[in-house]
């Protein structure tokens, strides 16, 4: 799990709530351009999970560390999505701004996970 990716999904989340604060700042909804870019970091956390799943028999890891490392990643999976459903059904500046809470999760979650995994 050691390598860009886990570096690139934080810096990728961290611009996400950027480009999300910008949006929340013009009173702008979601578009496809977000969701895309949603998009493309929830690929990189299934990526990282999968790497995660493959790599952690060879790490000395112990079981309710496994445990939390997966409960961290698999969050991350759902951190996006719930909240790419909840702005779109609420349609207000709020509602988007939970997106920028949402990146800000994601990155963290990733951070956790590499505190998780050892080096």
């Amino acid at each position: 799990m050691d390598g860009p990716l886990p570096l690139a999904l934080i810096a990728a989340s961290l611009a996400f709530t950027l480009v999300v604060l910008v949006y929340v700042a013009l009173d702008r909804t979601p578009d496809w351009r977000l969701l895309g870019f949603a998009g493309v970091i929830e690929l990189g956390t299934l990526v990282l999970l999968v790497m995660a799943a493959f790599q952690v028999g060879d790490a000395d890891i112990p079981g309710a560390g496994a445990i939390t490392l997966f409960g961290y990643l698999l969050a991350g999976l759902a951190l996006l999505p719930i909240g790419f459903l909840w702005s779109l059904a609420e349609r207000s500046r709020g509602a988007t701004a939970v997106l920028l809470v949402a990146g800000l999760a994601q990155a963290f979650v990733v951070v956790r996970a590499l505190q998780v995994w050892p080096s």
